[in-house]
């Protein structure tokens, strides 16, 4: 349908297009003859510019949005995603400006890039680390993304909380309390992720603490408690070191379930961190210190940037990053030769 415009209802009745506008809009700040208002309206109708205009406010306040879970070793059931939707949703709702579709979609399913592809999104929020030949194939649908979480996928819009920075406030924090032989257990080999910075944050936190870096103290790992307790007890059966940095705190679950069946005290022969703070970490025994990240913002921010950017037509990307918290609990103390 050709879009009516002001101009040619001006030219149909032979008037100013400010004439047509003051009409259209209800302005009667100048006075305007009736039978004037009444040829602008009804020449606007038999143009069909009433009607154009309605759909366009109906397109306008409707967007279907989806969630699109890309990550294949992780859980869209996990605290951490969990809360990120959450705060997606609760934005959704509040949001004024627009009716907002929600829709979530997950890597897990079979027909999950049929699904995207035939939904007709408006917009779409990543989470998740994603492989690079996944985050193609869902650029092939033209469709508005943004991602949001911990690593930085880069070329589109982007809502963080810097993974690798945290990594390095973690590393810097048990440095401080004396430790030098810190370990790692998280994802080592990334080089078909597109967005994963946990391991180099690690190193770089070496570096700055003048650490030297010894792979005997690293396990690459998923970021589940089963792999924290089985990546423990390869790391320990070489060495014992004084802490240990897990790259999440599901991770960190299993690590301290090993060390407390392997007889050993947390703090006291042990220090370990996390990473996420989700609820579980302020009631484990000890208590997890981890890096506190804001997962609802993240969400909500999302949603408000995509929204922002197809209201806007904004054509740059915009990176917002957002402020994640040291939280010192129990599982962490001075090294006692410190």
């Amino acid at each position: 349908m050709k879009k009516v415009l002001l101009s040619t209802i001006a030219k149909e009745c032979s008037l100013s297009v400010s004439t047509v506008s003051r009409v259209i809009s209800g302005d009667s700040s100048r006075r305007i003859k009736d039978e004037t208002r009444s040829l602008v309206l009804r020449k606007a109708e038999e143009l069909g510019y009433f009607r154009e205009h309605i759909r366009r406010l109906n397109a306008a306040s409707s967007i279907r949005a989806a969630v699109l879970f890309l990550s294949d070793h992780e859980s869209l059931m996990s605290p951490f995603f969990s809360q990120i939707i959450d705060g997606i949703k609760e934005e959704a709702e509040r949001n004024e400006t627009a009716d907002v579709d929600l829709s979530v979609l997950s890597l897990y399913d079979s027909h999950f890039f049929s699904r995207f592809s035939e939904g007709q999104y408006d917009v779409a929020i990543i989470l998740g680390r994603v492989r690079k030949d996944v985050l193609d194939r869902v650029r092939c649908a033209k469709t508005q993304l943004i991602y949001t979480g911990l690593n930085s996928i880069e070329d589109m819009d982007e809502v963080i909380c810097d993974a690798r920075e945290g990594m390095k406030t973690a590393v810097e924090h048990l440095h401080s309390l004396g430790h030098r032989e810190i370990a790692f257990i998280g994802p080592v080999r990334q080089e078909d992720l597109k967005n994963e910075f946990r391991f180099d944050g690690y190193l770089s936190g070496l570096e700055r603490c003048g650490l030297s870096f010894d792979p005997g103290l690293v396990e690459d790992s998923y970021l589940s408690a089963e792999d924290g307790y089985e990546k423990a007890g390869k790391l320990f059966s070489r060495k014992t070191p004084e802490a240990v940095i897990c790259a999440n705190d599901n991770l960190a679950v299993g690590v301290m379930k090993f060390l407390q069946d392997k007889g050993l005290c947390i703090p006291q022969d042990v220090s370990v961190t996390g990473f996420d703070n989700i609820e579980e970490a302020a009631y484990l025994k000890p208590s997890l210190t981890t890096i506190d990240v804001p997962k609802k913002e993240l969400g909500r921010f999302a949603l408000r940037l995509a929204l922002e950017r197809r209201q806007s037509g904004r054509k740059y990307n915009v990176k917002l990053s957002l402020p994640f918290t040291l939280v010192e609990r129990e599982s962490t103390k001075e090294a006692t030769d410190a």
